[in-house]
């Protein structure tokens, strides 16, 4: 057997169940043969189990079940789709700030059309050119409808880019960092009150240039991590151990490693819609590894991070605030 009778169209349908019984039988031929490529195999079917199946959920009435309900939308698309259209979507773009409510509307002097999320809510979106954007919490997308993807994000999302090389797919962050899409896959985060933004790439390659910061655009290879300050211009380029963590958020988790606390701070302000103030500077620049259920209350993280680190805290009801002391 000529191992170009298989395609990743073939493997991806076998791996994802949504293959014929023809395919099916071709593809285990293969397997058996000695064209089999394990690696790509492996691969394949390591992809598939980072964006493939996950429980459904009827029960909407709690945030709990929004969630389930977010990844249950997510996996009926998958299960639609064949490979063919999966290589045809190939992007991850994650950015945080704050936002706060969620809406849908068009302004119509310019015909831009915003997105919203609210505090722990989450929402799909179907490009007019195909892309799917799955929203993540105080988020907001904007584009104008006749240029649909030229975006502009402010806040976390997953962007599944359908591919289109005579029309770049770009997103902007608030502070003008822009992420070309390359037929890849990353997160990028980019805190409207924070001292940086940051873009890790999981899957084939992206470009990211920035008038204010980069004198040239930087060209990123897999498990490249891309740390840009916004006070000094600083760019610091390393390599992430864990590039998967950074879009944990689709299944429901909040997940950090080696992050500061000020930083995991920030991000359980976008899932709860508290504010967390430190007094002690110190443990604030302290760096925890942890994972936890987007739902679960912030006395109980902070319990879990204290029982490492030597803190104390406490909650003022007027404030709505979290004081680390």
């Amino acid at each position: 057997m000529e191992q170009d009778q298989i395609t990743e169209v073939d493997i991806w349908g076998y791996i994802s169940k949504s293959a014929d019984t023809a395919t099916n039988e071709r593809v285990e031929q293969w397997m058996n043969s000695d064209e089999f490529n394990e690696d790509l195999f492996n691969k394949m079917k390591n992809v598939y189990k980072v964006t493939g199946e996950a429980p459904e959920s009827s029960d909407l009435e709690t945030n709990i079940a929004k969630q389930r309900f977010f990844n249950s939308i997510e996996n009926k698309e998958r299960k639609k789709s064949s490979w063919k259209m999966i290589i045809k979507y190939a992007a991850v773009v994650a950015i945080l700030v704050s936002t706060a409510v969620y809406t849908y509307q068009i302004t119509i002097p310019n015909d831009i059309i915003s997105i919203e999320t609210a505090y722990s809510d989450h929402e799909q979106i179907h490009l007019p050119d195909g892309s799917v954007v799955w929203l993540n919490s105080s988020s907001k997308l904007s584009y104008n409808p006749k240029s649909p993807r030229t975006l502009f994000l402010d806040g976390e999302a997953f962007f599944e880019v359908a591919k289109d090389k005579e029309h770049p797919f770009t997103v902007e962050t608030p502070d003008h960092v822009i992420v070309k899409a390359l037929g890849t896959s990353f997160n990028v985060k980019s805190y409207a009150k924070n001292t940086f933004t940051e873009t890790v790439l999981l899957t084939g390659k992206v470009e990211v240039s920035s008038k204010e910061y980069l004198k040239n655009n930087i060209i990123m290879l897999p498990n490249d991590k891309v740390k840009i300050f916004k006070n000094d211009g600083r760019v610091l380029t390393s390599k992430s151990n864990n590039a998967v963590s950074s879009i944990a958020w689709r299944a429901g988790k909040i997940q950090f490693n080696n992050k500061p606390f000020l930083e995991i701070a920030n991000d359980l302000k976008i899932q709860h819609n508290v504010n967390i103030r430190f007094e002690n500077a110190q443990i604030s620049n302290s760096k925890f590894t942890g994972s936890f259920n987007q739902d679960l209350p912030i006395n109980d993280i902070l319990e879990v991070l204290k029982a490492s680190k030597d803190f104390k805290y406490e909650y003022n009801t007027k404030a709505n605030e979290w004081i680390i002391k």
